[in-house]
């Protein structure tokens, strides 16, 4: 039987574009009995709290993490999550989640994820959640900080 190869190149950069692109980051995630189901799969919307899980995750390895938009007044909101489910996820099976930023707006963003199970080496889900950034007193939309933006651009698709 065929193993499927879970890639990570690094994404080809458009030719005006001076940022240097790195591979996306792979973040493994604990399936814990609690994210199942009665099937003993996970639970679709648990999706969700991994995505999340692995993304807070990856804004720590890329030193941009969430305690840095509160130190500058700033927060994000989620307004926007999506979930393409592939194949089953077991109790303690080994999830790996490639994340990656996709669309970087003037004050949204979108991280896309693949989750990848290893124990069975199939493709898990595919997913994206859209975050827009607020002033942390007003909680109106603001600008995305440039800082941010140069980082995640890095790791874009």
């Amino acid at each position: 039987m065929k193993k499927t190869e879970f890639n990570c190149k690094t994404v080809p950069q458009a030719p005006d574009d001076s940022v240097k692109k790195k591979d996306p980051i792979i973040v493994p995630v604990e399936i814990r009995f609690s994210d199942t189901d009665a099937n003993g799969h996970v639970f679709f919307g648990n999706y969700f709290t991994l995505f999340d899980s692995a993304f807070l995750k990856f804004l720590k390895i890329i030193d941009y993490s969430f305690e840095r938009f509160l130190d500058n007044n700033l927060n994000f909101y989620y307004v926007e999550a999506k979930s393409l489910y592939k194949s089953p996820v077991k109790f303690d099976d080994e999830l790996f989640i490639k994340v990656y930023a996709g669309h970087l707006g003037k004050t949204s963003f979108t991280i896309k994820f693949e989750a990848m199970n290893k124990t069975s080496d199939k493709i898990a889900a595919f997913g994206h959640i859209v975050a827009v950034v607020v002033d942390l007193r007003t909680e109106k939309p603001s600008a995305l900080p440039d800082e941010f933006i140069e980082v995640l651009g890095q790791f874009g698709s």
